[in-house]
């Protein structure tokens, strides 16, 4: 009888093993590929944002320098205005202050000047409604510088030749112009005073507009730089918005690479 045969074993086949061995080094080899692929696509990424926002930031100084400086230009020339208008007004008003006490003072010593030629006047006045013919005669000769046949007195009559009649008569006419001057003066005195009192409304005026006027500039500065920091985050949003398309852009290239390979 016969034995059944024994099953034939066969041995391994080493150009099996070898394309074994190959595959996973294929393997290895496309995902290391990817990994660095990967990576690179992250880093990629990466560098465009950090690079969006350095550009960002390196705008943003830019524009921050430049604006500082025109401001900083405008304000220099606008103090350098106002210290000049300040400057000439304090000096106008100083040379007005001083010229000011030394009206007050002539105006103050003529006054007292009046006021001692009127009490003298009032005086020699109620002293000549005293004279008698003789001393009224004489008192005329002084006044009119009579020589001695120019008055005669008899009596109570005092009689004078037509050269001092002339010269009284002269006189008489002077005086009524100096009345008639004295009230002009006193016209223009008037409106002098008037024409003081709207200087000084005026200066007052003036110094509360120069005053309006600092108001106005510090507003104007502010609203310069309220207007600077408008634009300058106009311009990140923008600088951001396409630093953030170049991220995309970027990223999406990457993946297309690394499908490519």
């Amino acid at each position: 009888m016969a034995s059944p045969a024994s099953p034939t074993v066969s041995a391994p086949s080493k150009t099996s093993d070898t394309g074994v061995i190959k595959t996973v080094e294929r393997d290895i080899v496309w995902i290391r590929t990817h990994i660095l692929l990967l990576v690179f696509a992250l880093a990629v990424v990466a560098g465009s944002v950090y690079g969006g926002i350095m550009l960002i930031g390196h705008l943003e100084e830019a524009h921050d320098a430049r604006m500082a400086a025109q401001q900083l230009q405008r304000e220099q020339v606008d103090a350098a205005t106002q210290a000049n208008l300040l400057a000439q007004l304090q000096k106008e008003h100083d040379a007005d202050a001083v010229r000011d006490a030394q009206l007050i003072s002539l105006i103050q010593s003529q006054q007292a000047i009046m006021e001692k030629e009127r009490e003298d006047t009032r005086k020699q006045v109620n002293a000549d409604a005293t004279l008698n013919a003789k001393d009224a005669a004489a008192r005329l000769a002084l006044q009119t510088n009579a020589g001695p046949t120019d008055i005669t007195v008899s009596g109570d009559n005092i009689t004078m030749s037509l050269p001092l009649t002339r010269t009284v008569v002269v006189d008489l006419d002077n005086f009524a112009q100096a009345q008639k001057d004295v009230v002009n003066l006193s016209g223009q005195l008037v409106a002098q005073a008037q024409l003081t009192t709207d200087a000084k409304t005026q200066l007052d005026i003036a110094n509360k507009v120069i005053a309006a006027d600092k108001t106005e500039l510090i507003a104007t500065i502010k609203a310069d730089n309220a207007a600077c920091d408008v634009r300058v985050q106009k311009q990140a949003d923008k600088d951001l918005k396409r630093g953030g398309i170049l991220g995309v852009i970027s990223f999406i290239g990457g993946l297309i690479a690394r499908g490519a390979i």
